[in-house]
C-alpha cells in the first residue's frame, strides 16, 4: 500500500507534468492546500447594498484609534458600508470609482486620477495641495514613507512628496525622469523592510510600467545627504497600481512575466522567469487579461492568503490565491470581486450592482453551492513499470452531504466520464467513493472503507470534484494497493 498526502504542495502550472512533486495539483479550484490537508475554502455573504447601482470598484477602511469604518466607491459616490444593509452616502458626485487610498495621520487620503484629493475623517473633505506645474486631480496614487504623503500622476515619471506629517500644503515634485535610463510612467509606489517591520531599514520601492523598479532609501527626497537611490531592477511591467501589496516585510507584485516577490529579486540581484509555482498560470493570465480592470493583490492576514484577484471579463473574476505560510497556491472561482479590501481583519469584496459582499464566511456562496475542483500530479510511485490498481480508498473530514464526482485517469489521460455520489458524514470518516466505470469494471465493491477497483498504468491522477454546503470539507490523504510489473492491456 502507498499513502499519498492530499495535494499541499498546491496549483502547479510551472513544472511538466511528469516532473511534479506527488503533493502537487494540476487542478486546484476553491480548495485552499494547508499545512497536512487541504481544506475546502469557505463562503460568501451579501453584507451592503445601496452603493450606487453599479460596481463597486474601491472598498478602503478608515481606522484611527478605536473607529473603523469600511468605505465604498460606486456609481460616482463614496459610501458608508461599516453596518450590514443599507450603505449610507458620504458624498457624491465624482468622476471615477478607482480611488487608492492610505490612512495617515487620522485620516484617509483618497485621489483618483481624475477627481481633486479627497480626505475622510469621518467626514469628507478636500485637502488643500499645491505644487509648481501641479494639477491635484491629476494624482492617481498615494503611499506613507518615512512619516510623508508621497503621490504621484497619471502619465507621469515624477512623483510628489509633502512635508512631513503634513496633509494639507505644498508638494514638492522629485524628478525621477532624470534618473538613469529609466523609461515608462510611474504605475505604483510601495514601501520594502529587510527586517519585516516598519523603520529605519524602510526603502522606497517605485515601479514604472517599462518593467524597472527604482529603489530608495532615506528620509528627505530634497536634501541629497538624507536620500539615496539604492538600485534599479529589473522585475515585469506592472499589471495595475493596486497590483501590489506589502506582505510583512516583503514587496508582492503582479507582473506581466510573474508574480514576483521583491525580496527575492533583492537577494538574487534580479528577476529570474518562472520564479513562482504557478508562473504559467500568471504569465498567462497577463497575456489574455492585462488591460482589464480589476488587477489587484491583497494580504490577508487572517486567512493566512495573499490573493490575487485575475479580472478575466467584466463578469467573470478569479483568483490566484497563495498560503502565505507554506507557499503553496490555488484558485478560486465564482466569487466576481471588482475590488478587495479589509475590514476590522475581515475580508470584503465589492461585487455589481451597489453590494459588498463578506468573504471566507460560511458554507455558501450566496446561498449557492460552492462549487470545487482538483486533480492531482501524476504519480509513478517511484517506478516507470506498469502497475495494476486493486484498491483504494480516500480519508475525508466533514459533515452533512457530501456531493462528490471522482475519476481516475492513467498516463497522463483524461479522465472522459465520471458519475456522483454523495455520502452522509459526521465528522471523520473515510469516504467511499463512487468511480468511474470508463476505467473499472462494472464490479465495484467497498468494504470497510476500501474500494475494489480494475485499471493499469505506469501513472495515474486522481480528480475530486466537490458541490455543496458541507462544514470543515477537509481531504487529508488516498491510499492505493497496487502490483508493479504488469503489461498494459
Amino acid at each position: 500500500m502507498r499513502s499519498v498526502t492530499a495535494p499541499v504542495g498546491g496549483w502547479n502550472t510551472r513544472d511538466a507534468l511528469d516532473s511534479m512533486d506527488p503533493t502537487d495539483a494540476v487542478v486546484l479550484d476553491n480548495f485552499f492546500p494547508e499545512t497536512g490537508k487541504v481544506s475546502l475554502r469557505k463562503g460568501y455573504a451579501q453584507h451592503a447594498t445601496g452603493v450606487g447601482n453599479g460596481d463597486v470598484q474601491t472598498l478602503a477602511e478608515y481606522h484611527a484609534g478605536t473607529t473603523r469604518k469600511l468605505i465604498a466607491a460606486g456609481a460616482g459616490g463614496l459610501y458608508d458600508a461599516t453596518s450590514s444593509g443599507a450603505a449610507s452616502s458620504i458624498q457624491t458626485g465624482y468622476t471615477s470609482n478607482k480611488w487608492q487610498w492610505v490612512n495617515f495621520n487620522g485620516q484617509l487620503h483618497l485621489v483618483n486620477g481624475e477627481d481633486a484629493p479627497q480626505m475622510y475623517d469621518g467626514s469628507i473633505n478636500t485637502p488643500s495641495w499645491s505644487g509648481s506645474g501641479l494639477t491635484t486631480s491629476d494624482l492617481i496614487g498615494v503611499e506613507v514613507f518615512k512619516n510623508r504623503l508621497f503621490f504621484w500622476e497619471k502619465d507621469s515619471q515624477d512623483f510628489w512628496y509633502a512635508a512631513i506629517n503634513a496633509v494639507t500644503g505644498t508638494l514638492t515634485k522629485f524628478p525621477l525622469s532624470r534618473v538613469g535610463s529609466l523609461g515608462g510612467n510611474i504605475v505604483a509606489i510601495g514601501t520594502w523592510t529587510m527586517d519585516a517591520g516598519q523603520g529605519v531599514d524602510d526603502r522606497l520601492v517605485i515601479i514604472l510600467s517599462s518593467g524597472q523598479a527604482a529603489v530608495y532609501q532615506g528620509t528627505d527626497p530634497g536634501d541629497s545627504t538624507a536620500w539615496a537611490i539604492v538600485g534599479i531592477y529589473n522585475i515585469g511591467a506592472p499589471l495595475d497600481r493596486r497590483a501590489i501589496a506589502k506582505v510583512a516585510g516583503d514587496l508582492f507584485i503582479a507582473t506581466d512575466e510573474d508574480y514576483v516577490s521583491f525580496a527575492e529579486v533583492w537577494r538574487k540581484g534580479e528577476f529570474k522567469d518562472r520564479e513562482s509555482k504557478i508562473s504559467g498560470a500568471a504569465a498567462a493570465a497577463a497575456r489574455s487579461y492585462a488591460a482589464n480592470f480589476g488587477w489587484q493583490i491583497i494580504h490577508y492576514p487572517r486567512g493566512n492568503r495573499v490573493i490575487v484577484n485575475v479580472p478575466e471579463t467584466a463578469s467573470r473574476y478569479r483568483q490566484h490565491v497563495v498560503n502565505t505560510l507554506t507557499g503553496a497556491w490555488c484558485r478560486f472561482t465564482d466569487m466576481n470581486a471588482r475590488c478587495w479590501g479589509l475590514y476590522n481583519r475581515d475580508l470584503y469584496f465589492g461585487g455589481d450592482g451597489g453590494i459588498v459582499y463578506k468573504a471566507d464566511t460560511g458554507f455558501n456562496d450566496n446561498s449557492a453551492n460552492i462549487d470545487a475542483e482538483a486533480q492531482t500530479a501524476w504519480n509513478a510511485f517511484g517506478s516507470p513499470t506498469p502497475k495494476r490498481f486493486s484498491q483504494l480508498r480516500t480519508l475525508v473530514g466533514g459533515s452533512g452531504s457530501l456531493g462528490l464526482t471522482q475519476g481516475l485517469a492513467f498516463d497522463f489521460g483524461e479522465v472522459l466520464v465520471e458519475q456522483a455520489t454523495s455520502s452522509e458524514t459526521d465528522g471523520l470518516t473515510w469516504d467511499d467513493f463512487f468511480w468511474d466505470d470508463e476505467f473499472w469494471s462494472p464490479e465495484v465493491t467497498t468494504r470497510d472503507g476500501w474500494l475494489s477497483v480494475t485499471g493499469e498504468g505506469h501513472a495515474t491522477s486522481l480528480r475530486l470534484r466537490y458541490a455543496g454546503t458541507v462544514e470543515n470539507l477537509v481531504w487529508y490523504r488516498t491510499d492505493y494497493v497496487f502490483e508493479p510489473g504488469f503489461g498494459l492491456t
